[in-house]
């Protein structure tokens, strides 16, 4: 072969003798560049910081749950008066260490148990929001509005 045919070959294909170098192109790199790693890192440390700060109020809420749902084992808890009520439900509260919604209403800035009373049923609601700083001036605000039992009046209506 003449270099110089070949060149001239090229030239009149359109083709640049450098596509038949073993230069790497765009097309045959893989993988993430130090930016897009960065970037990928980042988004990864905000997710991980976000689930680190709401973990606790959560594991909180599976007690106050708990707490709550075991009233419904007791039918005791329907002859009480909700005065009765309260106190006894903040015994539970005080044993399992729940110091995010109260059952005798004392702190104004916290959220109270609410109870409600009828002939047929004793209904009480725990439910509350949790506020949870994340950085800056960036907070996170988590509903909890599974906390609610019927509890039936043996007898009633």
């Amino acid at each position: 072969h003449d270099p110089l045919e070949a060149a001239t070959l090229d030239a009149d294909s359109g083709n640049s003798g450098a596509d038949c170098m073993d230069t790497p192109g765009r097309e045959r790199q893989r993988g993430l560049s130090i930016w897009q790693g960065l970037i990928v890192l980042a988004i990864a440390g905000f997710l991980f910081t976000i689930g680190v700060k709401l973990a606790p109020k959560y594991i909180t809420n599976f007690t106050v749950e708990s707490t709550v749902e075991s009233l419904r084992n007791e039918p005791e808890m329907a002859g009480k008066s909700i005065t009765e009520m309260r106190l006894a439900i903040e015994r539970k509260f005080d044993v399992n260490r729940i110091e995010v919604i109260q059952a005798v209403c004392r702190d104004k800035t916290m959220p109270c148990l609410k109870i409600e009373t009828s002939t047929t049923q004793v209904i009480i609601d725990a439910n509350y929001e949790a506020r949870v700083h994340i950085m800056g001036n960036v907070d996170a605000v988590v509903v909890f509005d599974k906390n609610r039992i019927e509890i039936p009046i043996p007898g009633g209506g």
